[in-house]
């Protein structure tokens, strides 16, 4: 009877993650994948590049999504079991609570390895694939970046474009700043959109009979006037592609080649530039841990607070369930935010959201055992 009990169990608490995983996953799809399409295909990218965009980009998405799923699907299968007085039953025929709660856990550990897995190789695949197909879609149809009559601003400069057609514009403004911070603008009554073999360069305006005027920083009545027949300007791809930074990321590393990383960062700790890299590897270490085995905190909070539903079980345990994961998402927003700006310390920032769920999860659970 324990085992069929264990079987059933578990098969419930599957099918109601399942349910749940499609509706996080449809949800962060449309929000990351669709209005990113949208906005490629707008401007005649290849369908079949949009395509593979997305596929790079789905572990992404399961990653985020298994663990709210587990915790709102257990939420849901409790919720019905207890509406449906299964949970009394169970008990009237001696199965405790503490037997009920092993196949409960027993798929919270199975998401949470599966999430972690997909975190841990597919995610980085992903990443690097789609980062090297965006710049490629960009090099090979400058209209994605570079549209006529129209202003386009990156981290470091703001370009102003005339009539574009056939990679040649009719006119060109660039407002950027120099090395030294000083104000400069480019103009150009002529340039050519030039396709970069060098990684870091998205690509190249060519520009003819250029003026550039640099304004001094430190005195504002003194400028610099250049007259040039010829001017390169590059694009870099860091400055138009956040997440390009012309080498491997922390996000395109596996847990290990971070772990790696960070023994290698540790002995160069000395060196105060170094101090913030560190904390940010540091961060985006722990970070491929605490998502996906949240899914196993999440049902350790899920399974206690299931049992107090006494009727539409699944339907309150839905409402809650998203309440708790917007709090969760706000805390792991919050924390990595307060790593990155503030320097606060990164595995600190990445497991505290797991710390309080873990810690709500003992306070209902033991309201619940030891009553």
């Amino acid at each position: 009877m324990r085992k069929t009990l264990f079987v059933y169990i578990a098969r419930e608490m599957l099918l109601n993650f399942l349910i749940c995983f499609l509706f996080f996953f449809l949800i962060f799809f449309v929000n990351q994948i669709l209005l990113m399409a949208e906005e490629i295909l707008s401007k005649r990218a290849p369908f079949r590049d949009v395509f593979l965009l997305i596929v790079y980009a789905l572990p992404s998405i399961i990653a985020t999504s298994a663990p709210f799923s587990a915790l709102v699907g257990t939420l849901m299968g409790i919720g019905r079991l207890v509406s449906d007085r299964e949970i009394l039953s169970m008990n009237t025929l001696g199965v405790s609570l503490r037997f009920i709660l092993v196949p409960v856990l027993s798929v919270g550990v199975l998401i949470s390895i599966v999430s972690f897995l997909t975190n841990d190789i597919l995610l980085p695949i992903g990443t690097i694939r789609f980062n090297r197909l965006y710049r490629k879609i960009l090099t090979s149809t400058p209209a994605l970046e570079i549209e006529g009559n129209s202003i386009k601003r990156s981290q470091r400069a703001i370009v102003v474009t005339g009539d574009v057609k056939n990679s040649v514009m009719d006119s060109l403004l660039v407002v950027d700043s120099d090395e030294e911070g000083n104000k400069r603008v480019i103009a150009s009554p002529e340039a050519r959109i030039v396709k970069s073999d060098d990684m870091d360069i998205l690509m190249t305006l060519a520009m003819d009979d250029a003026d550039v005027v640099v304004f001094n920083r430190k005195n504002k009545e003194k400028f610099d006037l250049i007259k040039s027949e010829s001017i390169s300007y590059n694009l870099l791809s860091k400055n138009v592609i956040p997440a390009f930074s012309g080498r491997i990321t922390p996000r395109e590393m596996s847990s290990l080649d971070l772990y790696r990383e960070i023994r290698k960062r540790r002995a160069q700790q000395d060196k105060k530039d170094e101090t913030r890299s560190l904390n940010m590897y540091r961060m985006e270490f722990h970070k491929k841990f605490t998502i996906p085995f949240g899914a196993f905190f999440f049902v350790i909070l899920a399974f206690p607070l299931g049992l107090t539903a006494k009727t539409n079980g699944q339907s309150v345990g839905f409402i809650v369930g998203l309440l708790i994961a917007v709090f969760y998402w706000a805390m792991l927003i919050g924390g990595q935010t307060l790593s990155l700006k503030l320097g606060f310390n990164g595995a600190v920032m990445m497991w505290l959201p797991n710390t309080v769920i873990l810690g709500m999860g003992i306070l209902f659970m033991g309201r619940n055992f030891f009553k």
